[in-house]
């Protein structure tokens, strides 16, 4: 398990929506870039772990946070039928306004062919998210793709530059 503080990169997703893509994202680049530079909750925090602050302090200390981003991470919605990104505690939205207040690099990685966020669909608070730069994570361009976020990563991520690891 990795220390939860030390990873240059945060994979940020919605466990209802790309999931899988999420994983993908964290074996590529855990195999580049080692596994204790990137964080994925369910890999990188031990069983027992407040997750609430151990979530907190690995957004403050990343370098990026990568936003996995599938056809239902802007829908998904709870038991009374509202959307989760509109939950003040949704932890996808706290992962994402931490980050913006720590200063970081928030990058959305668009799964398939989802279309880029509009800003009106977006809550104010990461509303911003509209407006940033995508990457794309699709099957049939799988391996161009996952080589495209690998390389964008590291050069928003500093402390990676030691640890490139061949394809």
């Amino acid at each position: 398990m990795n220390n939860a503080t030390s990873a240059s990169i945060f994979i940020n997703y919605r466990s209802s929506d790309e999931h899988v893509a999420a994983v993908l994202l964290d074996n590529t680049l855990s195999a580049r870039f080692g596994e204790q530079n990137v964080f994925l909750d369910s890999k990188s925090m031990a069983p027992g772990t407040p997750f609430d602050e151990a979530l907190r302090t690995a957004v403050r200390d990343c370098d990026v946070l990568l936003v996995v981003i599938g056809s239902r991470w802007l829908t998904s919605a709870d038991e009374h039928g509202r959307r989760l990104i509109d939950h003040r505690g949704d932890w996808v939205r706290l992962e994402i306004v931490e980050a913006e207040r720590a200063g970081k690099h928030v990058v959305p990685v668009l799964v398939g062919d989802v279309p880029p966020l509009a800003k009106v669909a977006l809550p104010a608070a990461i509303r911003s998210l509209a407006g940033k730069q995508f990457l794309r994570l699709r099957p049939r361009d799988g391996r161009a793709d996952l080589d495209q976020i690998v390389a964008r990563t590291r050069t928003l991520a500093p402390r990676l530059d030691g640890f490139l690891s061949p394809a």
